[in-house]
């Protein structure tokens, strides 16, 4: 276990899936807030199922409402947008339009865009992820999409999520029953990942354990502060 740094570089010319569990209020979305806003050279989408996930006003996030099936055009050619569509609750097809949402973050296949969706459970729940999401999952490499994922636990959440994501990021997952599926998941024995979380725990509020899949090691981390 590498502990607590160096976090491993993100290489952003990569598709790349990151999955970050944790209760409400110990860092999960501050984490991948800080992924999306240090992420370069690529147009960035939130899709805001709750509607308060803000990149930060300095990214000046053109906010797009109503059924999303293709990405604006970029204002300037040269330089990457940030967008962020703001879902509908209320909406009778729901969880059709957060599907076309990562469907639009797909196609086209050569526009190259980062997602980060704050409630993984509503667009990729267990059982009835929609096309669109069950390509990003199976075929992520084939596309030029990336995807910052977070979830509060990984249950009701479809497994793919996390067993092909690059990095699984945990922060407050008390469940025994989280910890076993997720280290079953990813091939880490459960034991030993619960124990390296329990002693990140005790290190203080905003501390995670990482799974890296590349080098199939776990890291230890401090707050993040990566921009």
């Amino acid at each position: 276990m590498a502990d607590p740094w160096p976090y491993p570089v993100v290489d952003p010319t990569a598709n790349q899936i990151f999955t970050f569990f944790g209760r409400k209020g110990s860092g999960k979305s501050q984490a991948a807030r800080e992924h999306f806003r240090a992420w370069p050279g690529t147009d960035r989408l939130i899709i805001d199922i709750n509607g308060d996930a803000d990149p930060g006003e300095d990214l000046a996030a053109i906010v797009l409402r109503g059924p999303l099936v293709q990405l604006p055009p970029r204002r300037d050619p040269q330089i990457p947008e940030t967008y962020r569509w703001i879902a509908d609750p209320k909406s009778p097809s729901f969880r059709e339009e957060i599907d076309q949402a990562i469907g639009a973050a797909l196609f086209p296949r050569d526009r190259k865009v980062l997602m980060w969706i704050d409630e993984g459970g509503e667009a990729f729940p267990v059982n009835q992820t929609g096309p669109n999401g069950r390509l990003f999952l199976h075929q992520s490499r084939h596309f030029l999409a990336s995807g910052l994922i977070c979830a509060p636990r990984p249950k009701g959440l479809d497994p793919l999520t996390y067993g092909q994501s690059d990095r699984v990021l945990l922060f407050d997952v008390p469940a025994p029953m989280d910890r076993q599926r997720i280290g079953e998941t990813v091939g880490i024995n459960a034991m030993r990942l619960s124990t390296v979380m329990d002693a990140t725990n005790r290190r203080g509020k905003y501390w995670s354990t990482m799974y890296h899949a590349e080098d199939h090691a776990i890291y230890r981390l401090p707050p993040f502060e990566l921009t």
